[in-house]
């Protein structure tokens, strides 16, 4: 069920998910940024190789370690499905938030390189995104967790089995006051600094292992990423794939469409149109259209037959005791294309660490959308746990099967980029 503190419950769930994440929710002016010609500059050589990459739950949130520069240094970065950017803090930061590795110091790589101002690639940054300093091309964005600012540089990244000379921000700045440990971020978002974008592949897929169970997930990149079932698992389409588009605000995003919901027996009525739902991997608790969500908390409190708990641990709005869960019921996720997902009890209930369970999925109200946004879903970490997603970036298609996440990265084969 989960056993995460109720105190490290009320830190990053309220501090780093409802909050930020609502702020994170906008147009970002980084991804309009990087025409083709930069971007074919940025590419790893050989794209037909694949990768593994380890990664593993910390706090809240799933992480990579990677290291930058030659000789290499240790950094590590959250794993970000809508990411724009790889980034780090680097030696110059100043009252930057505190990490667990040192900090990246470019001067100690022989193979960094600042890049300069007037490239194409600086040049391509929007104009109110970056700025000159000493003829070194320097960057604002906003991340998941907060704003930074930065020099853009490139230097050698090896990411578990995947090598190759890649783009980066280098933060010397940031409002951010924790990430409890990891010095920055691994994007991979439909952007063209994403580690997905730089490195060319044509798929990419993850495995994310229970959190609680003390065990690696993995990311696997261009030839590695495959299902074992993948002749006969049904794909569901990606929903508005224009990555970087004016008119698209949510262009970083992986976005597809839910057309059925089911909590047991019951089904669980959505918008007429259905419902977007971006796929995200920083937000631990989904987040559901606020008509399916209190259809759904009647769902799963009629099922399990036990009065919930008068003072439900915030920021969750049900909660049961813990021996009362058993009754709980699966639900079922059905998408555009009739591709069905089965997300047990395990993966719903969190352990709310005072002896009940409370229901990670909240509802979409409380990310104060637009009303034109008011059918947006997200669907978080917790509730994908178990499952092995593939990201087909030539179909544009997302196929899915259940799997043993804790065992999938040992028994998949890889080369190095």
């Amino acid at each position: 069920m989960g056993r995460l503190v109720a105190k490290l419950l009320v830190l990053c769930f309220i501090s780093l998910t409802t909050c930020s994440l609502s702020a994170a929710l906008r147009a970002h002016d980084l991804r309009r940024g990087l025409e083709q010609a930069v971007r074919g500059r940025l590419l790893a050589d050989a794209t037909e190789g694949g990768a593994v990459v380890p990664i593993h739950w910390s706090q809240a949130h799933y992480v990579a370690n990677f290291t930058i520069g030659t000789p290499p240094q240790p950094a590590s970065g959250i794993i970000d499905l809508s990411g724009e950017l790889i980034w780090t803090q680097c030696s110059q930061c100043s009252g930057c938030f505190k990490q667990e590795l040192p900090l990246f110091d470019p001067t100690a790589s022989s193979t960094y390189r600042p890049e300069p101002c007037g490239t194409a690639l600086c040049e391509s940054i929007p104009r109110d995104s970056r700025n000159c300093s000493s003829n070194l091309c320097v960057y604002k964005a906003s991340t998941r967790a907060g704003e930074t600012g930065g020099l853009v540089g490139t230097d050698t990244l090896a990411v578990g089995t995947a090598k190759a000379s890649l783009a980066f921000g280098c933060v010397v700045v940031s409002d951010i006051d924790t990430m409890d440990g990891p010095s920055g971020f691994v994007g991979l978002g439909r952007t063209p600094w994403s580690l997905v974008a730089q490195t060319d592949v044509a798929a990419f897929s993850y495995c994310l292992a229970p959190h609680d169970a003390g065990k690696n997930s993995a990311l696997f990149l261009g030839s590695s990423a495959k299902l074992a079932g993948s002749k006969s698992t049904t794909p569901t389409p990606f929903v508005n794939i224009s990555a970087g588009s004016s008119d698209d605000a949510f262009g970083n995003y992986y976005k597809v469409h839910l057309e059925g919901l089911k909590a047991g027996d019951a089904v669980i009525a959505l918008p007429p149109s259905g419902s977007t739902v971006l796929l995200d991997t920083f937000s631990p608790v989904s987040f559901l259209v606020d008509g399916a969500y209190q259809a759904l908390k009647k769902a799963v409190t009629s099922a399990v037959g036990s009065a919930p708990t008068a003072t439900p641990l915030k920021p969750f709005d049900l909660c049961f005791p813990k021996a009362s869960a058993s009754s709980a019921p699966d639900l079922v996720l059905t998408f555009h294309g009739a591709a069905a997902m089965t997300v047990p009890p395990s993966n719903y209930l969190l352990d709310d660490g005072r002896g009940g369970v409370c229901l990670a999925i909240l509802s979409s109200a409380r990310l104060n959308l637009t009303p034109e946004l008011e059918g947006l879903s997200i669907l978080g970490s917790l509730q994908q746990e178990n499952i092995h997603f593939l990201f087909d970036l030539e179909k544009d298609a997302l196929p899915f099967e259940p799997a043993d996440c804790s065992k999938l990265s040992s028994s998949m084969a890889a080369t190095s980029f």
